[in-house]
């Protein structure tokens, strides 16, 4: 049975953007689609969400471009260096996804080592507002591209996170949503799954079934 689990953080531990975006043009009193893509939510009529499903955008690059393009059209970043940290750090969105947490905190629970694994969260969010998050004490692990220096799906990150967590590529889960680095975990040797963002739930059973924890 496997002993350690691993999270990405954004879309997976964190809602994605595209969910929370509604709310955040609420309760700024924003014009609809300020925020401009929708991602698989627009079902393929976010253009610049196809280019990076063609190859021609990082997933970091669609996020941030998405992110500037809200701005021009009048998003507000509130004192914060780009809308991504503004919009999850607006106050009365709370952008975790309560069933990855329950997970985290269903793992833990039952001595299942766990771990944050991502390429961006500390860019985008800032590490004091991680620290104060109710889920950040959750991990054992929090692991970080911004702060490692090498990003999934580079094996190297995947050789790292594993030395981090203490425990052999086969005794871990990995939730991801981009199947390219779920693609990079299973070359690893990890067992991995992908996370639908339309139907996040089912990625989360089957890390639990996993685990032992259904």
């Amino acid at each position: 049975m496997p002993q350690g689990l691993l999270l990405d953080i954004g879309v997976v531990l964190l809602k994605s953007a595209w969910e929370i975006a509604d709310e955040f043009e609420r309760l700024n009193d924003l014009p609809p689609r300020t925020v401009p893509g929708r991602g698989p939510f627009d079902g393929g009529e976010d253009p610049r969400w196809q280019r990076h499903l063609a190859g021609e955008l990082t997933e970091r690059d669609y996020w941030l471009g998405n992110a500037d393009e809200a701005v021009r059209n009048g998003a507000p970043l509130h004192g914060h260096p780009h809308l991504m940290r503004a919009m999850f750090q607006q106050p009365g969105i709370d952008p975790a996804r309560p069933v990855g947490v329950e997970l985290a905190r269903r793992a833990q629970a039952a001595g299942v080592r766990t771990a944050i694994f991502t390429n961006e969260l500390m860019d985008f969010q800032g590490r004091a507002w991680v620290e104060a998050q109710e889920w950040f004490p959750l991990f054992d692990v929090v692991w970080d591209a911004t702060e490692q220096g090498v990003r999934k799906p580079d094996p190297e990150a995947y050789r790292l996170v594993i030395e981090a967590v203490g425990l052999p590529a086969p005794d871990l889960v990995f939730v991801d949503d981009n199947p390219a680095y779920v693609e990079g975990a299973v070359a690893a040797g990890m067992q991995g799954v992908t996370l639908d963002v339309l139907r996040p739930d089912d990625a989360f059973a089957e890390a639990a079934k996993l685990l032992g924890l259904d």
